[in-house]
């Protein structure tokens, strides 16, 4: 049998698989790694490790054997980041077309028709970065939820249950498409979040929340409003709540946008130009200037775009 020190010996590159697979036994823990990359796409090793409660060196371990036995993928996009004399960046997984299989056999989740393998290989750096970007505040709001017993988080699998039947039958029952105006220009746009949930407080009521996780990579404002832009997207935002598309379409009675960015400067622009556009303001709020982290997830305050702190329960 391989051990974990045999295989990072023998297997240079590291997103090479051994030749041959290491032999081990599949345990109920190796099934729920597998699962969670599942579930969020793309995650690094500290995401595993935070989400299991494992210590990172045990998890590391596990993790190289499920890749070297091909149950899950390192996309070939991070690769920048483990050249040689390169950084230290944690390992990101994927799912793998065999890891699918797997789930498909214990827990008759994972859509085995999908060539995951093929998609992994496929995805970019810029759709691995923000994905991972998603993936960081997904985990950060998981284990924070975690530590307070009177909240309960509702994911977007839970979430949509509620929802009317026409969305849940809906292939893409999370976008949906709104006609909206900024000055002299109407267009419908698409609008599709990052990410979506729901809090339930400690008196019983829900409260709704759809997630952007900007890197900064969209202008923030364009002369046309035809262009993307965050500018074009908070409009749309607001277009969904004016039209009460919230309302049909899922069942909410009232939602809030978080807007996760950059820097201190970043969302600072962002803030002012909703400012300056009539009727956003109390839409949208967003992290401060440190980066989220689970234990003040919760409780640190959100900026709304007048600056005013305000905490998510």
């Amino acid at each position: 049998m391989l051990d974990a020190a045999t295989i990072k010996t023998k297997c240079r590159p590291r997103f090479r698989r051994a030749e041959k697979p290491p032999s081990f036994q599949l345990t109920d823990r190796d099934v729920e790694i597998v699962r969670q990359v599942a579930r969020h796409r793309f995650l690094r090793s500290t995401h595993i490790s935070q989400l299991l409660g494992a210590p990172h060196k045990k998890i590391c371990e596990r993790l190289t054997q499920l890749y070297h036995a091909r149950y899950l993928d390192r996309p070939r996009s991070q690769l920048e980041y483990h050249a040689c004399n390169g950084g230290s960046a944690p390992f990101v997984y994927a799912l793998s077309s065999q890891g699918a299989r797997l789930l498909k056999e214990h827990c008759g989740l994972a859509r085995i028709n999908v060539d995951w393998t093929r998609k992994n290989l496929d995805s970019t750096r810029g759709f691995l970065l923000h994905a991972l970007s998603v993936a960081h505040f997904r985990v950060a709001l998981t284990i924070a939820c975690r530590a307070r017993p009177d909240l309960r988080l509702i994911e977007p699998g839970e979430l949509l249950q509620s929802a009317p039947e026409q969305t849940q039958q809906h292939p893409n029952p999370w976008s949906w498409r709104v006609r909206a105006q900024f000055k002299d220009q109407i267009v419908e746009i698409g609008v599709v979040p990052d990410y979506v949930f729901a809090l339930v407080l400690p008196d019983g009521r829900r409260r709704p929340f759809v997630v952007e996780c900007d890197r900064g990579t969209m202008p923030i404002e364009r002369a046309s409003f035809t262009q993307t832009s965050m500018l074009r997207k908070f409009i749309a935002y607001e277009a969904t709540r004016a039209q009460a598309i919230h309302r049909s379409r899922f069942g909410w009675g009232d939602f809030r946008v978080l807007v996760s960015t950059t820097s201190s400067e970043r969302n600072k622009n962002m803030r002012e130009l909703i400012k300056r556009s009539p009727g956003c303001n109390p839409l949208f709020l967003f992290a401060g200037t440190a980066p989220l982290t689970e234990p003040d997830f919760l409780d640190r305050p959100w900026q709304s775009a007048d600056g005013r702190p305000v905490s998510l329960i």
